[in-house]
C-alpha cells in the first residue's frame, strides 16, 4: 500500500510516496524560567530551545523493519546546536514466534506512573524537572532485544553492551544538595562522574517473563548491571562519583479492580558492591514496593493514586558507618502520588495535576499543566514544576530554589 506523507522543508510541504514508508514528527519551541531567586545559578532561564523531531519508518515485505527518531535542537540555555538520535533500530522476525530488535531503543517495563522499580533503564531527570515533554524522561539504550512467544508466555531478553547513565543533577541548570559538602550547589559545582568501562564483561542483561491470566497481566523481572545514577563515591577529595554494580529481581501484576485498573509491583535491589551494608560510600541494598490504582471517575475525568515504599536493608550498619556530619536517612521512605486529569471543550483542553508527596521526607513536587489543542496540528502547553520540603537534603527539598514555569508550542506533521 502506498503511504502519502508530507515532509516539512523550509516552510514547504512536500508529498512523499513510498512503499511501506512513513515520515512524520513535530516542530516545537519551548521556554522555561525560574520563578524564585537562586544565588547558585547565574541564569533564570532553565529551558529555551527550538526542536524538530523526525520519525522515519521503513518496512520491507517479508524482511526487516527500520525505525529512526532524531531530534535537531537549538538550545539557548546551553548555547549549543545538537543532533540527538533518540532511537534507531532494526526489527526482524526470523521465526513466527521470535522478534529481534537491534540498535538504540527505549525500553519500558513495569507498571508505575512516573515511578520506576523494575524499569531500571536510563532516565533524564533534568528534562523532567524543566518542562520538556514527558517522553524525554526516558533515555534510549544501545541494545539487542529478543522477544520469544511460547504459548501464553512472552520472554524478553535484553543485552546492553554500552552503558548509558541517567542524566542527573550536576548544577548545570538546576541547583541540588551535594552530600559531600552538605550544602546546595549550582553552576560552580565540581563533580567527576566515572562510568563503567565499555568492555564485554560490563554488558548489562535484563530478562522479563510476561503472561496473561484472564484480564490480569503478571510479570517477573531480572537485571544484572549497574546503578544508572552515580550512587558510589571512590575518592571524596576528588568528588569522584561512580555507578556501583547492581542486580534487581522483581515482579508485578496489573488488572481490573473496582471499575478501574490496579497494579502491584516490587523489586529487590541487590547492591553487589556493598551487600553487607557497611560501606558508607556505596548505596545499600533495598526493597521497593508500589501499589497503584487509576479509574475514570466520570466523563473525561481520570484519577490516579500510587503508594511507593523504599526500604533500606542493613539499616543499622548504614547508620553506624556514616561519617560525622553526613545527612540522615530513614529506613523507610514513603512516597504518595496523585494524578488528576480533566478534559474540557470537546477534549481540546486538558487540565492536569501530578503531585509527589513524601510524608517521611516531608517534601513535595507539583506538576500542574494546561494543554490546549489550538488546531489538529498545533498544541500549546503551559505548566510548572514546583518543589519544597522541610530539609534541603531530601529528593525534592533540595530543588526548592528551582521552581519554574514553562510554555511549549508544538506543531505536529
Amino acid at each position: 500500500m502506498k503511504l502519502w506523507t508530507p515532509i516539512l522543508l523550509s516552510g514547504l510541504v512536500v508529498p512523499l510516496y513510498a512503499q511501506g514508508f512513513s515520515l512524520h514528527g513535530f516542530v516545537e519551541v519551548a521556554s522555561g524560567l525560574r520563578v524564585v531567586e537562586d544565588s547558585t545559578q547565574p541564569k533564570d532561564l532553565v529551558l529555551g530551545e527550538g526542536r524538530v523531531q523526525l520519525e522515519l519508518y521503513q518496512e520491507w515485505e517479508g524482511g526487516p523493519r527500520l525505525f529512526l527518531k532524531t531530534d535537531f535542537l537549538g538550545d539557548v540555555a546551553d548555547e549549543a546546536v545538537k543532533v540527538d538520535l533518540r532511537e534507531g533500530y532494526v526489527d526482524y522476525s526470523p521465526l513466527p514466534n521470535l522478534d529481534l530488535r537491534v540498535g538504540r531503543q527505549i525500553i519500558t517495563w513495569g507498571t508505575g506512573d512516573f515511578l520506576f522499580i523494575n524499569d531500571v533503564f536510563p532516565k533524564d531527570y533534568i528534562s523532567f524537572f524543566i518542562g520538556r515533554q514527558p517522553q524525554y524522561l526516558k533515555l534510549a539504550s544501545d541494545a539487542l532485544k529478543a522477544s520469544l512467544f511460547v504459548g501464553a508466555v512472552s520472554v524478553d531478553l535484553v543485552a546492553i553492551p554500552f552503558f548509558t547513565a541517567d542524566t542527573v543533577l550536576t548544577g548545570e541548570r538546576l541547583s541540588f544538595y551535594d552530600g559531600l559538602t552538605n550544602q546546595i550547589v549550582g553552576k560552580d559545582a565540581s563533580i567527576v562522574l566515572t562510568k563503567p568501562a565499555r568492555t564485554p564483561a560490563n554488558t548489562e542483561w535484563a530478562l522479563r517473563l510476561l503472561r496473561q491470566f484472564g484480564s490480569y497481566e503478571v510479570a517477573l523481572y531480572g537485571f544484572k548491571g549497574f546503578f544508572h545514577s552515580p550512587l558510589g563515591v571512590r575518592d571524596s577529595p576528588r568528588r569522584e562519583l561512580f555507578y556501583p554494580e547492581l542486580a534487581v529481581y522483581g515482579g508485578s501484576v496489573r488488572g481490573p479492580v473496582l471499575e478501574g485498573i490496579a497494579y502491584l509491583e516490587l523489586g529487590y535491589y541487590d547492591s553487589l558492591e556493598d551487600r553487607a551494608g557497611g560501606n558508607p560510600f556505596v548505596e545499600n541494598s533495598s526493597m521497593k514496593y508500589l501499589v497503584g490504582y487509576e479509574r475514570q471517575a466520570w466523563s473525561d475525568f481520570t484519577l490516579g493514586l500510587q503508594y511507593f515504599v523504599e526500604q533500606m536493608l542493613h539499616f543499622d550498619r548504614f547508620t553506624t558507618s556514616q561519617p560525622p556530619g553526613a545527612p540522615s536517612r530513614d529506613e523507610f521512605r514513603h512516597l504518595l502520588t496523585l494524578r488528576l486529569t480533566q478534559l474540557l471543550r470537546y477534549q481540546t483542553v486538558e487540565l492536569s495535576l501530578f503531585v509527589f508527596f513524601s510524608p517521611s521526607d516531608q517534601d513535595y513536587y507539583l506538576r500542574p499543566t494546561v494543554a490546549y489543542k489550538i488546531t489538529d496540528q498545533l498544541t500549546g502547553v503551559l505548566g510548572a514544576n514546583l518543589f519544597g520540603g522541610a530539609k534541603q537534603s531530601t529528593a525534592f527539598g533540595q530543588l526548592e530554589a528551582n521552581d519554574n514555569v514553562y510554555l511549549r508550542l508544538t506543531y505536529g506533521f
